[in-house]
């Protein structure tokens, strides 16, 4: 997928994707709500009442759209109230879709109220049927969007036909009597059966076609980039919006393996670089797959060595990240024979089991999220003096394995770099 890929006209209605919304969003928009939108609501709200109450043709009728559009206002305050302490309470998603969904349509029913007290023709608040359908698309999702499209289109049509024929009063300083006046009037019919639908569907393409551009561009980022260079469960947080680049590094027993190809550095010489090319590609494409089927993270690619990791980010009893990376080094042995067949190719492993930091280590402009420590090194050292066709262990992953029937003894080796002998184990074929 191409994040520059346009969408076709016929897709400007349809649902390509939603993105993650996370809490603070449902924390947000119900502060916008409260905080930006209702101060301006009540405002004109108690001007045009007063007007509407001494002018009206009908003070006991006018009353009923007054109380509607209080009570709905009290409402709609109360709700948004109560989304914004959810997401402090630890309420869970469906919790906040489902006071969303009411505050949503308290916000419809406020503003219809509002239109009705003051006459939908006459009125700037049907505006805000476009302002709600392009927040709730953008800050939300497709389904809750083209309901409040349809809700609040029928709503407005139905309420503005009644005053046209004169059965509500058509506007708040306009008297009932005017009725057959307003209704030929063709500028009027334009507005209401052409212009407000037409803005407010067109409204809701535009930024149907904003968020589908975005979707698209947020799900190449995080799936064809960010999977590329980071470990799937930190690309899981990044989709979500809950990836954070600058916490510090921390302390962690991991299970580290390195896997050499054997034969390639030779093999090189043999083919040209294209052919040398692919054929890594494939290998280290092939290795990094079996490596995500077993939980394990690829750290990184050298040459044609490739560093794994069990244990982190996601955290892993340290019994099973043995078992795991031993399971994991016999398949990626077996995928190098079956590849590297006509090349003679084989692959050797060093595994070791300890304390490591983890995190993300470099600067804002180029980082990457590694193992570090002692630990490492060893497990680099392993690998090197390890046999073709072979896996070497350190102590601690021999230990946690359990089943000695598994392993053979490989002495006491002394590693470069490393002052102390260590007690090395292969593997059993």
């Amino acid at each position: 997928m191409r994040a520059s890929e346009p969408l076709s006209p016929g897709e400007l209605l349809l649902n390509q994707g939603e993105l993650p919304i996370t809490r603070a969003r449902f924390k947000n928009v119900a502060m916008v709500r409260l905080f930006i939108a209702l101060p301006f609501a009540i405002g004109p709200t108690q001007n045009y009442m007063r007007q509407m109450l001494e002018l009206s043709w009908n003070p006991h009728f006018a009353m009923l759209p007054v109380n509607v559009h209080m009570v709905t206002m009290v409402i709609y305050f109360g709700l948004g109230c109560a989304l914004i302490w959810l997401t402090h309470s630890g309420a869970d998603e469906v919790q906040l879709k489902s006071l969303n969904r009411l505050s949503i349509g308290a916000e419809l029913i406020v503003n219809q109220a509002y239109l009705l007290a003051f006459g939908s023709l006459d009125n700037y608040s049907v505006s805000f049927i476009i302002t709600m359908v392009v927040m709730y698309r953008l800050l939300f999702d497709h389904r809750t969007a083209l309901i409040t499209l349809l809700v609040g289109l029928s709503l407005y049509l139905v309420f503005a036909l009644l005053e046209v024929y004169g059965v509500l009063p058509a506007a708040s300083l306009l008297p009932m009597e005017n009725s057959s006046v307003i209704r030929s009037d063709p500028m009027l019919w334009t507005r209401v059966i052409i212009s407000v639908p037409l803005v407010a569907t067109l409204s809701f393409m535009v930024s149907n076609y904003a968020a589908n551009q975005r979707y698209r561009l947020h799900t190449y980022v995080t799936r064809s980039v960010l999977q590329r260079y980071l470990p799937s469960a930190l690309v899981d947080q990044a989709e979500r919006g809950e990836l954070s680049l600058d916490e510090a590094p921390k302390r962690r027993v991991v299970t580290v393996m390195f896997t050499d190809i054997v034969g390639f550095t030779s093999l090189s010489e043999r083919l040209g670089p294209e052919a040398l090319g692919s054929l890594l590609n494939r290998l280290l494409g092939e290795i990094a797959t079996l490596a995500l089927e077993h939980g394990a993270t690829v750290d990184k690619f050298i040459g044609d060595c490739i560093m794994v990791v069990f244990g982190a980010p996601q955290q892993v009893p340290p019994e099973q990240q043995v078992e795991r990376c031993v399971a994991l080094a016999i398949e990626i042995h077996k995928r190098v024979i079956e590849i590297g067949a006509e090349q003679n190719l084989n692959a050797r492993s060093g595994i070791n089991t300890g304390e490591v930091v983890v995190g993300n280590f470099g600067s804002a402009a180029r980082s990457d999220y590694t193992v570090l420590g002692p630990a490492v090194n060893i497990a680099a050292r392993l690998e090197a003096s390890s046999q073709p066709g072979r896996i070497l262990m350190g102590p601690e992953s021999a230990r946690l394995l359990g089943d000695q029937n598994k392993l053979e003894s490989a002495g006491k080796l002394q590693l470069k770099g490393v002052s102390e002998p260590i007690e090395g184990w292969f593997v059993r074929s």
